[in-house]
C-alpha cells in the first residue's frame, strides 16, 4: 500500500492509501475510491480495507481516502480534492481516469456523491466518477431522521441544501448502486428509496438492494478472523461485497 499526500491543511497532510490490483494488467486499471463513514466527525480510512482487498482481486486499483473529520464542509472539501488528485495523478497511479467508481458508507456516501453531483469549490466536471456504490448513504442533508441526516451541521436551510445530493441529481448522475438495511435508525432506508426513484425519474440509472431487519453499518465485517465465504458472522459483509463486486465488474472492470 502506497501513501500519497494529496492535501496539506495547516500542519496536517492528508493521504491517499493506494493498493494496486493483485495481478498487473497490461493497461491502466479501473479504480475504486473509498470514503469511510462516521457522520463527518469520526471514523477512519481503514473501514473499507476488507472490501478494497476484494476489488484488488478483481483487477481494480483501490484508494482509501483520509479526510478531516471536522464536519461536512471540511470533509467535502477533502473529498473533492481527493478525487481531483486521483484523476490528475492517474498516470502515476496506473489507473484509468474514465473508469473510476466512488464508494462510500453513511456520511461517506454523501462524500462519494459530492464528487459526482454537487457543485462545490474546486469541483471539476471532468473529474466525475463513472459510477457510484453507496452503503446506507446520507443522501439528504436538509432534514433529520427519518427525512434525512445532518441538518444540525449546517448554518441554515440553504447551506444544508448545497450539500444535499438528493436535490442535485439529474440525467448526468453516474450509474449508482445503493445498499441499505431496513432497520437503520441513523439513516432511514426510505431516504435511499426516494433517492433511487429520483435518479431514475431524472433519466439516470440507479438500483437499490434492501436488506430486511439490518441496522446501520450492517455491511461491516463482524468477525476478526480471516473473512472466509460462508462465515455466518460475516453474512452481510459477504452479501454486500458480492453486490459491490458484481456492479463494479459490470460498470468499470469489465475488461479487468
Amino acid at each position: 500500500m502506497r501513501e500519497i499526500p494529496y492535501r496539506t491543511i495547516g500542519n496536517r497532510t492528508l493521504l491517499l492509501r493506494v493498493s494496486p490490483p493483485w495481478e498487473a494488467a497490461g493497461s491502466p486499471a479501473p479504480a475504486a475510491v473509498f470514503y469511510h463513514g462516521g457522520g463527518w466527525v469520526k471514523g477512519h480510512w481503514t473501514q473499507f480495507e476488507p472490501q478494497a482487498a476484494r476489488l484488488n482481486a478483481l483487477g481494480v486499483l483501490t484508494v482509501l481516502v483520509e479526510y478531516r473529520t471536522e464536519g461536512p464542509v471540511a470533509a467535502n472539501e477533502d473529498a473533492v480534492a481527493a478525487m481531483n488528485a486521483v484523476v490528475e495523478r492517474s498516470p502515476e497511479l496506473g489507473c484509468d481516469p474514465s473508469r473510476i467508481v466512488a464508494i462510500g458508507g453513511s456520511a461517506g456516501g454523501q462524500l462519494a456523491l459530492a464528487t459526482a453531483v454537487l457543485k462545490l469549490p474546486n469541483t471539476n466536471p471532468d473529474h466525475r466518477p463513472a459510477a457510484l456504490v453507496l452503503l446506507n448513504p446520507v443522501t439528504n442533508t436538509a432534514g433529520e431522521f427519518p427525512v434525512g441526516f445532518g441538518r444540525n451541521h449546517f448554518n441554515d436551510d440553504d447551506h444544508a441544501l448545497r450539500y444535499s445530493p438528493l436535490q442535485h441529481v439529474d440525467e448526468n448522475t453516474p450509474p449508482t448502486l445503493v445498499l441499505h438495511g431496513t432497520a437503520d435508525s441513523a439513516v432511514h432506508h426510505q431516504s435511499s428509496v426516494e433517492f433511487v426513484e429520483k435518479v431514475n425519474r431524472s433519466g439516470g440509472q440507479a438500483e437499490l438492494v434492501l436488506y430486511d431487519d439490518q441496522r446501520h453499518g450492517f455491511f461491516n465485517p463482524r468477525s476478526t478472523e480471516p473473512r472466509q465465504p460462508g462465515n455466518p458472522d460475516d453474512e452481510y459483509f459477504e452479501r454486500t461485497t458480492q453486490e459491490m463486486e458484481r456492479f463494479v465488474r459490470r460498470m468499470v472492470a469489465n475488461n479487468a
